[in-house]
């Protein structure tokens, strides 16, 4: 009998980036791109577009205005297989977009981040009747009452939250209600832990998640968890642009919650997701599907 595709739910943030990619320069000087492309972006829909590629059913909740951008977001989220069924639209409101430098030479991306205005989300609105059909939501801070809103519900049914959120004062309610954390190295240093990542866990622990993950680029990754600690290996591949890996790690990792794997399992096979990511320019263009991953776990192991 073939097995259920894990349900996975994200709310937070869609958007487009505008992606150039060119050398470093310096500033004020000019230089001919080698590359363009405009895509949708967001932490959030990113993570969408990587569970719904590995063959998870996937709800988007968000918030866009019914400008061309909101088009293009919803547009691409619905060929990606997402639904749309929670999407709210603000008319006269403007949707998100980022323009993205990516260094041709290194992969690494610099964001220039235009917020979304004039978006009203009504607290009233019944956007949350599939909850209880959820294996897993993905939050970030983005749209901080809809992410409260979505945890609470997952939280009285028994969903894990996974949040891909830099903690602070004004989400600290939004972390109580979270289950998984996945934070970067900086955050870290931005809280004097330096590269003592154990204090680190430690640290997001006393937030509330009961599992804390720390990525840490090339060097892998680390967590804690209720079972205990451990750390893995990042896969080594030709980077050709970092723009979504993060995102696309939280999405895999997402989806490996949502299909019941334990922390080690899901942090290693997101890693090799947004491994595979990177190879290509752009931050959606590269998110494999569920036999990519495994066909190139099985000949990275070869």
């Amino acid at each position: 009998m073939e097995s259920k595709a894990p349900y996975v739910a994200g709310a937070g943030v869609c958007c487009v980036d505008y992606i150039v990619v060119a050398p470093q320069i310096k500033w004020g000087d000019s230089i001919h791109m080698t590359d363009y492309l405009v895509q949708g972006g967001g932490l959030t829909g990113t993570a969408m577009v990587a569970c719904a590629r590995l063959g998870a059913k996937c709800d988007m909740l968000t918030m866009l205005g019914d400008d061309q951008a909101g088009d293009q977001i919803a547009n691409e989220l619905e060929g990606e297989g997402v639904a749309l069924d929670h999407v709210v639209r603000t008319p006269g409101g403007m949707s998100p977009f980022s323009f993205v430098h990516v260094d041709q030479n290194t992969g690494e991306r610099t964001i220039f981040h235009h917020p979304a205005t004039g978006l009203h989300l009504d607290p009233d609105l019944p956007i949350l009747e599939n909850a209880v059909q959820w294996d897993a939501l993905l939050v970030d801070a983005y749209y901080l009452d809809l992410a409260m809103m979505a945890s609470k519900a997952a939280n009285e049914r028994g969903v894990p939250v996974v949040a891909d959120i830099i903690p602070n004062e004004r989400n600290a309610a939004l972390l109580r209600q979270v289950d998984v954390l996945i934070a970067p190295r900086h955050y870290a240093r931005k809280i004097g832990c330096g590269d003592n990542l154990d204090a680190a866990l430690d640290a997001i622990h006393d937030l509330g998640p009961t599992t804390a993950v720390i990525t840490l680029g090339s060097d892998g990754w680390v967590y804690s968890d209720p079972s205990g600690r451990g750390s893995g290996n990042a896969f080594k591949v030709d980077v050709v642009d970092t723009t979504g890996a993060g995102d696309t790690f939280h999405g895999a990792f997402a989806y490996g919650l949502a299909s019941k794997w334990d922390t080690r399992r899901c942090a290693e096979f997101a890693s090799a997701v947004a491994a595979i990511k990177c190879t290509k320019r752009g931050g959606r263009t590269g998110i494999p599907s569920l036999k990519q991953v495994e066909e190139f776990v099985t000949a990275y192991q070869s």
